[in-house]
């Protein structure tokens, strides 16, 4: 992944033992406190995953998970936490959603990696895929008005395309354009594709199925965290 995993938690020699561990397997590292203005700097560089073990104090703990949620994974950046005991598990399942957790103290590093690579690899497979609903503007380049755009709903994503619900689908090989938000109003995605097929979704009702031409890295990375992050509901197995 060309950007970093950002390692959240208020234990200095926590967080210089799983920076060491993680540079050891390769990653490239980003460190903050679960305070505001280290994790407004850390949001700013957009890690790939953010790996957290919450604070102890309860004020404290309800404040990290908050952050964590706004400004990570409701922007669709994966989140993998490590807490001590079944009770704070259930905490920060209430607090920050349904995301992958490993229990356990001491941690286990070889299990930490192995839960990480899991969540990597399913960003590099093709059935990178999501069932959803997102509001999509879209279009035939050079034919309208700038601001012109006919709206629709993507049903199904992927970094590689999208499946389209409309009754008014575009024919075969048609090129278009594609203005779609995921995560927030602020993080819209323009792509441009082709409609590579008509009929209907695997979602049920009738619409297009459109390939994405060459997305930019820089959008393509936003995508893929994206995806990863609703994935991340999954609970993934340790491999060892």
């Amino acid at each position: 992944m060309g950007r970093p995993v950002l390692i959240v938690t208020p234990q200095s020699i926590m967080m210089l033992g799983l920076a060491q561990a993680l540079l050891k397997f390769g990653y490239q590292i980003l460190t903050a406190y679960p305070n505001e203005v280290e994790l407004e700097r850390a949001e700013r560089i957009q890690p790939a995953l953010v790996v957290l073990r919450p604070p102890g104090a309860v004020e404290e703990r309800d404040r990290c998970l908050r952050l964590i949620k706004e400004r990570f994974r409701a922007r669709g950046v994966p989140v993998l936490a490590c807490v001590s005991d079944a009770a704070e598990e259930a905490i920060v399942r209430k607090q920050v959603g349904p995301i992958p957790i490993l229990v356990g103290s001491p941690l286990r590093l070889n299990e930490l990696y192995a839960r990480i690579q899991e969540i990597f690899d399913l960003a590099r497979r093709a059935e990178l895929r999501i069932t959803t609903e997102i509001a999509v503007a879209h279009r035939e380049p050079g034919l309208y008005a700038p601001d012109f755009y006919y709206y629709a709903t993507i049903t199904s994503l992927s970094p590689k395309g999208c499946f389209i619900k409309t009754d008014n689908p575009y024919p075969v090989d048609t090129k278009v354009e594609l203005v779609f938000c995921i995560g927030s109003a602020a993080r819209s995605v323009k792509v441009s594709g082709r409609v590579c097929r008509n009929g209907p979704g695997g979602t049920g009702g009738e619409g297009m199925g459109v390939a994405f031409g060459d997305v930019p890295e820089e959008t393509l990375a936003r995508l893929e965290s994206f995806l990863m992050g609703h994935l991340g509901t999954l609970e993934v197995p340790a491999t060892l």
